[in-house]
């Protein structure tokens, strides 16, 4: 690089870093100011939200406090009077939009709801109800109903049970989104809007809101540029449930903002560019006598010898004249060095023709292609000497062409096609013998991987249960060459049928050992215990006593008591059946209960139905409706339930149509988990 321009380049440089160092300084100062700010907004986001809060929970606690005062009320939950339990209820809330009451049980059930729907989710979960009811004061905070319900719940509790009182968040939001100034919003934990004074706008907007930590971040998106402040919610558990949301619509501040930082950024580019146009220009004129004598000097040590300096340059008195002095003595030792490079030519050459005999003699003893490669090479040296002028790219320091260091390269090259070749030899007989055991390993395990999936499938039931009065049907895919699923069906006693599905966490082998160990398990405590509840119980802490690869099972067990139809049943974090009659077709109750192998000593709750003559229930595990297509789609639970309403109850091949059903959806993906599907139609006895 020229000298004048490196000056250039390192007065650029330091008026740029001067620049950004103003420039970082702004921009420390504004991110300071911007974190002051940013913090004010959280507090006044924090205080409406708390004030809010708090005036939602003292009404619902007063209203609480107002039905447990009533003298008749030990009387009426004495008596378990539906009829004069709505009635207070109603009473209680008559009146007041967005407000509701549940009673709850000493365990937590609700026995009561001012929610007059078919399955109202409670207000409080049940560890709340219990605190309640052994404490004087109450449980309180935002609660989570259902997926689109935020409630402030107040739960107080009463000899027996507790009632809970909560002020839905929808009604009460408007007045804490005009508190703040903009719009506000409730979102739940995947982010998607659940409450808000302007339904839709996020997703409208594209806005992003981060669920579990307090942000305040500006967002454009189209034409408008948007302030969002949002801040995690907890329940009285202290676990996040939710994030609250304060919308702004801040465009105009925004554009003047970018307004003025485009002036500024302009002014400080323009300066800049003065600065170095103005320094160019004085360098061009300071350096013209040394980018002569530069010339010069490149000439000369090009081999150009009548390359010379302007007369009279080499007497000037400054730099320059120091320079050209020095070129003229360069330019003396140059011609005289050139005779002594002819003299050199004629030796050197005469040592390149015998180290190429040598060459080939030796070329010989390499394999045929490295063998054509160094006579390809000699020839080309060879024809190089023939033509000196040709080969001046190659060139010597006396101007003859360079063929000594040609031969050297090539002497190393010879040398290292001989070890490269050896080499080659060594490593084809290790790679071999590596391949050989490899390929004996892959077939010993594919072929111990082949009995292990066609012992697992030996364990499961390969005919009807000898039952007159229920046909069973039953299919399983596994994910990988074994897995986690498995099903069972027997007889307990002469009138007891035991159906039973389940699906171990992971897949492969692990799996398939811990299937194999809770079947088993589960078969012997059902025909020695014969409650669903107790079996389901006494595996757990089986299982639990020594997991230390921490797995789980999900268990649906049944019990069918043959003469009756009565079904007994635990639901262990599993699946809900499907129940089908006729052309209709419901999912049983989810369940309450956890899954086994997670914590010791829990208690299991039974379920009972009964089941009409004809009636079919379809027993699955989540390999169905996760099945995923190509774009990522779950089947889902509202596709199985429409597939096995067309079908109907009774019919013999519903596991093979799910599972077709399941393959067509998938469409040529990869399974990605196993497939259990179990059919029971009930007959009823003869």
């Amino acid at each position: 690089m020229a000298l004048k321009n490196r000056i250039t380049l390192i007065v650029l440089v330091a008026i740029l870093m001067l620049c950004a160092a103003f420039g970082a300084a702004s921009w420390l100062r504004d991110k300071r100011q911007q974190a002051r700010y940013d913090a004010v907004l959280l507090q006044s986001q924090t205080i409406a939200w708390d004030r809010l809060q708090k005036e939602s929970l003292d009404l619902a606690d007063a209203t609480a406090r107002r039905l447990l005062e009533d003298p008749s009320w030990p009387a009426v939950w004495a008596q378990r009077d539906r009829s004069a339990l709505g009635a207070r209820l109603d009473a209680a809330v008559a009146g007041a939009a967005g407000l509701r009451v549940d009673v709850f049980d000493a365990l937590g059930a609700l026995v009561a709801s001012t929610d007059n729907s078919l399955d109202p989710a409670p207000l409080a979960r049940a560890g709340w109800v219990v605190a309640a009811a052994g404490s004087a004061g109450s449980v309180q905070g935002l609660s989570q109903v259902d997926a689109q319900h935020y409630a402030w719940v107040s739960v107080r509790g009463f000899d027996g049970g507790a009632i809970a009182v909560g002020w839905d968040a929808r009604a009460r939001l408007a007045g804490l989104a005009s508190g703040l100034g903009g719009e506000a919003a409730l979102l739940n934990m995947r982010g998607r809007e659940v409450v808000s004074t302007q339904p839709g706008r996020l997703q409208q907007q594209g806005i992003a809101v981060p669920v579990r930590t307090a942000a305040v971040s500006l967002q454009q998106s189209h034409d408008f540029v948007w302030q969002v402040v949002s801040r995690p919610l907890q329940n009285p558990d202290g676990r996040v449930i939710g994030a609250l949301v304060w919308l702004r619509d801040v465009t105009s501040v925004a554009r003047a903002d970018r307004r003025a930082d485009l002036f500024l950024a302009g002014a400080a580019v323009l300066l800049v560019a003065a600065l170095v146009g103005g320094l160019l220009m004085y360098l061009r004129h300071a350096m013209e006598p040394l980018s002569r004598s530069v010339g010069v000097l490149q000439a000369l040590a090009g081999g150009a010898t009548d390359a010379a300096l302007d007369e009279g340059e080499d007497e000037a008195e400054d730099e320059s004249g120091d320079i050209a002095r020095g070129i003229v003595a360069i330019r003396t030792e140059l011609l005289n060095l050139q005779t002594l490079r002819e003299e050199r030519v004629r030796t050197r050459r005469q040592q390149e023709r015998l180290i190429r005999d040598q060459l080939r003699t030796l070329a010989d003893s390499l394999d045929s292609n490295a063998r054509l490669e160094i006579l390809a090479a000699l020839g080309e040296t060879q024809d190089a000497d023939a033509d000196p002028a040709g080969s001046q790219a190659s060139a010597g320091a006396d101007g003859s062409p360079n063929q000594l260091a040609e031969l050297a390269g090539i002497l190393g090259r010879m040398s290292g096609l001989v070890t490269n070749q050896q080499n080659q030899l060594l490593k084809l007989l290790r790679d071999l013998q590596a391949a050989m055991e490899t390929q004996a390993m892959f077939a010993s395990l594919q072929q111990e991987l082949e009995i292990a999936r066609q012992m697992q499938l030996s364990i499961l039931p390969r005919s009807a249960p000898d039952a007159p009065g229920v046909e069973v049907r039953a299919t399983m895919v596994p994910a990988k060459e074994i897995g986690g699923d498995f099903y069972d069906y027997f007889m307990v006693d002469h009138e007891h049928l035991a159906v039973v599905v389940a699906d171990v966490s992971g897949k492969g082998v692990p799996a398939a050992f811990f299937m194999a160990i809770s079947r088993t398990l589960l078969k012997s405590h059902a025909l020695f215990l014969r409650r669903p509840g107790a079996a389901i119980e006494a595996l757990n802490n089986q299982l639990c006593a020594e997991n230390e690869q921490m797995m789980f099972v999900t268990v649906f067990f049944s019990l069918l008591h043959l003469p009756t139809g009565r079904l007994t049943y635990v639901n262990a974090g599993h699946n809900p059946p499907v129940r089908i009659a006729g052309h209709e077709a419901r999912y049983f109750p989810s369940g309450q209960n956890m899954a086994l192998a997670v914590l010791e000593d829990q208690t299991f709750t039974e379920g009972e139905t009964m089941l009409a003559v004809g009636e079919t229930i379809v027993f699955y595990t989540d390999g169905v409706t996760e099945a995923t297509n190509a774009a990522g789609d779950l089947l889902g639970e509202a596709a199985l339930l429409a597939l096995l309403g067309r079908s109907g109850a009774g019919h013999t091949g519903l596991p093979q149509q799910v599972l077709q059903a399941v393959h067509a959806f998938e469409d040529g993906v990869p399974q990605s988990d196993d497939v259990t599907v179990v059919s029971l139609t009930y007959k009823g006895t003869p």
